[in-house]
Parts: C-alpha cells; structure tokens; sequence
C-alpha cells in the first residue's frame, strides 16, 4: 500500500466563543484527512472530535490482508490435509498368508528332526 500523506489540522477558538455556542453549533476545522469538530454538549460540557481519514483506509487496508491471509492459509491447510482410506484386511489373503506360513515352518521343522 502506497504511504498516506500525513495531515493535521489546528484549530483556535476563545474559550468565551465556546460557552456563547448556541445550541448545536459547532466549530470544524479539515485539512487533508484530518478533521476536527468542537462544540459543547447539553450539561455546557466542551466536546471535540478528531477523526482521519488515512487511519479509516488503514484499518479497511489491514482488514482486508488479514481475511485475505486467513482465506489463503485455510485453503492451504486443506490443499495440504489428504484423506487417508483406511481399508480392512484382506481375510482370504491373511488366510492363504497363514497357511503358507503354517506349511513352511512344518516342512523346516520336519526336515530339522530328520536330520537328528
């Protein structure tokens, strides 16, 4: 992402300017992204809000790179997850295989007491 321009804005204002404020009135400064409105709420409270636009289209930036990286490592991890089928024993073949051992160690065995 290309660097955002930095912005700032200054605002002054007489503090008896702000207390004469009729109700709802405020006073806002821009310059760039940056924004600034000050006025007074209903207890003759003064309130100032800031706000920046570069910040919003960072937030919105990184945003959208982290569920862009979320969505690539979870198709990785599944690209990457192989199903393994498991399939049961073949029992005519263990049962051939057991025989043919059976016979082999008999014939082994026969031939080692003949020799005796």
């Amino acid at each position: 992402m290309a660097g955002i321009p930095a912005s700032s804005v200054k605002l002054s204002i007489p503090a008896d300017s702000l207390r004469k404020l009729p109700e709802g009135a405020v006073y806002r400064g821009k310059s760039g992204q940056a924004n600034l409105t000050v006025g007074s709420d209903d207890s003759g409270n003064i309130v100032a809000e800031a706000s920046c636009d570069s910040l919003q289209q960072l937030v919105l930036w990184y945003e959208e790179e982290l569920a862009r990286i979320r969505s690539e490592t979870k198709s990785e991890i599944s690209n990457d997850v192989q199903t393994v089928e498991k399939r049961p024993p073949n029992r005519m073949r263990t049962f051939i295989t057991g025989v043919l051992a059976g016979l082999l160690a008999g014939v082994l065995l026969t031939i080692k007491l003949y020799k005796r």
